[in-house]
Order: C-alpha cells, then structure tokens, then sequence
C-alpha cells in the first residue's frame, strides 16, 4: 500500500509527482480501501511482475550479497543480470553464472546472464547507434553503458518494463519491496512512458566503525539540490520537487527507455531527469520532445526497508558527484550562471577542481532489441539464458 501523491509539478510535456511513500509493506487482509491510497491485489501484481524485467548490474559483488538480491526478486520476473566482474586472475563472473544455473534449476526462474565486456558485443553492435559504446573491441567500462545493455536485454525477451535493482544491497527485503514499488507505480501511471524512481527510507553503510543511517546519499542530497535549483531560476519560483536524482533503483516502461537518451557511467541517473527536462521542457517548443501527446510521468516512492550496501571512499564520491553534476553543467539547465557556480563550488568542497566531466551520450533509436539478443545469444560464449 502507498500514498497517493496529492500533487505535481508539470514541466512541459514532464510531469513529476511529489513524494509518495509505502504504508504497508502487505496490504493482505484489507478489507475496504482508505482514501489517499494506492493498493495492488495479488493477481494484479503477479501480471506486472511478470511484464517487467529486473535488471541487476554486478562488478565483483560478494556472491552471498547477490545471492541475497536475486532470491528477494518476485519469481513473476525476469531476471537479466548484467555483469562487469572479472575473469581473471579469478573467473568471479563463472561464479555468478553457476549462481544463476542453480537458482533456475531450484526455483524454476527465468534469468538472462550477459557479461558487459564480453567480445560478441564487438559484432552485435558494430554497424549501430551504439557502436560508439565500442573501445577496443567490447563495451566500455562503466554503470550506465551496463545498464543500456540491460534495457536492450530485457526489450528482446519480450518485457514491457524494466527495473534496476543494485547488487550491493545487503538487505534482501529491500529488493524485493523495490520490485513491488515498481509494480504499485505502474498500474498507477496513465501515461505509456512511465517512470518509477526510489527514495531510500534510510541508507547505510557498512564500515569497521557504528552503522549511521542517513536521510539522503552524500552525492544524491548535492544533485538534487542542483536540479531543483535551476528549475527554479527557469520559473521564477523555488521548488524541491526532485528527491531522486542519482536513484540506483529505479524501473520504466520500455516504450520510455527505448526513446530516452542514455549518459554513460555514474552520470547514468540524474541525466535521465536532466533529459527528459532539456527535452520536453526547454525543447519543447523547438520539436526535440519525442513523447508527445502522452508526456512521461517521474513518480518517486520513498521506501520503508532501509538500504544498507559496502562503503566507499571519499574519492568515489567526488567522482560520482563530479559525473553527476556534469549532466546539468554541460546541458541547457546549466545555462544559468548561478547554477554552474553553485556546481563548482559544490565540487572545490570535495576538492575537485576545474569543470566537471561533459557526459558520455548514447541513443537507442534504431536499434531492434530482438535482433541485438538474438545475435548475442548465437554468437557468445559468455551469455547465458535459464529459461
């Protein structure tokens, strides 16, 4: 059961909902439905669980950690787990691979295993739009070229939506009410371009010292911050609206992901936001809006298990705050002047210095998923699909 967001904030041909939040994690038993809320029965979560692929990128993950994600997955849906581990010295990716064979010879699940470098790629992609994910011979390196891999998949098994899930969540409930936001989101959206984004109830981190439960990530909290800011130099009128700009979790019609562009690495996230505004806001007079007459819808769901993964130093996080704010620097939201100081400034606190990185951009328009998977499946050795 979640909240019913009572308002949004429209942006041209983007709407965005306020925060909604999960009030139940099982509604089971409710015998009427209180006002303000969304429910979703059993039968019809099982139908978009079924039409939404999950997709989990992994880079040499504890296996018990991914162990954990993949079981909290609701069987209803596919699995595509995307990995950029190692091969050698030792092979972590045949690991994940025997992983996933025993868990389909258990369960029965049906989960797709693809390997981000793996040299097939070279030739499935060779010819396309996405030939510029290409350097030396496979795909490069990095969150967001993983996750395109994993929409492409997840089209060409036939999914009408797809989900991200990280691999480094040592809370197994966490994915798997992860999954069912996703769900709730959808049926609750009209719109055939639909976007369902997560906001951690509380997220920590294990280190050698006492837990501490944040509120909001370190690079999340800055990036949401930038992003509102500059909608609010455009209207003349302050707003907080984005709760989710670096969202790892988060899941979209594959209608929308298929005519999104997509930014490589860590600036993966905040640039779909930053995109879709650039597009269907700033450039919508001018054509550029491929979403028209629908329009998308950004829900965001703040969830209740709290999300508890490895910790990472300093210098990760200025990278990624550095990325991530380099989608809105080097767009037209970042035009303003005040905006593009606030983003330096922002970055001289983390002791990066100069212009943050413009994002690396790739474009799914063109490319037919069915034939991308097929062809990969044909010609690796390394893809494997339990099904």
């Amino acid at each position: 059961m979640i909240s019913l967001p009572t308002r949004f904030e429209a942006y041209g041909a983007v709407k965005i909902f306020e925060l909604s939040r999960v009030l139940e994690l099982d509604s089971l038993g409710m015998s009427s439905k209180p006002s303000g809320t969304h429910t979703l029965d059993y039968e019809t979560m099982e139908e978009y669980a079924a039409s939404t692929a999950i997709v989990v990128p992994v880079k040499d993950e504890e296996l018990i950690t991914l162990e954990g994600v993949l079981r909290a997955i609701p069987h209803a849906s596919p699995i595509v787990l995307v990995s950029a581990s190692q091969v050698s010295p030792v092979d972590v990716y045949s690991r994940e691979v025997e992983l996933a064979r025993t868990l389909h010879s258990v369960t029965g699940r049906e989960i797709l295993v693809i390997h981000q470098r793996d040299p097939a790629w070279a030739e499935v992609l060779a010819g396309t739009p996405l030939e510029d994910m290409l350097s030396g011979g496979a795909v490069r390196s990095g969150k967001g070229e993983g996750m395109i891999l994993g929409v492409l998949a997840a089209a060409g098994i036939g999914a009408r939506y797809v989900g991200f899930i990280d691999s480094d969540n040592y809370v197994p409930g966490a994915a798997n009410e992860y999954s069912k936001i996703y769900y709730a989101g959808f049926s609750l959206s009209e719109s055939p371009y639909t976007m369902v984004r997560i906001v951690w109830h509380y997220k920590g981190k294990l280190a050698s010292s006492d837990m501490y439960l944040r509120k909001r990530g370190r690079v999340s909290m800055h990036t949401n911050s930038v992003i509102n800011y500059a909608l609010s130099r455009i209207r003349r009128v302050e707003t907080d609206i984005v709760r989710t700009a670096n969202s790892g979790e988060h899941a979209m019609s594959i209608d929308l992901a298929l005519r999104m562009r997509w930014a490589g690495g860590f600036a993966v996230e905040p640039y779909q936001i930053v995109q879709l505004l650039e597009d269907c806001f700033l450039g919508l007079e001018g054509g550029s809006c491929r979403l028209l007459p629908e329009g998308v819808n950004i829900l965001q769901i703040e969830a209740r298990n709290p999300h508890i993964h490895a910790e990472r130093g300093d210098e990760h996080i200025a990278g990624m705050l550095a990325e991530s704010l380099g989608t809105v620097y080097h767009s037209r939201l970042g035009s303003d002047e005040e905006v593009r100081e606030r983003i330096l400034g922002l970055l001289k606190d983390y002791s990066y210095e100069g212009e943050p990185p413009k994002p690396r951009v790739y474009s799914l328009e063109g490319i037919d998923p069915d034939k991308t998977l097929s062809t990969l499946l044909a010609e690796s050795q390394m893809a494997h699909y339990f099904k």
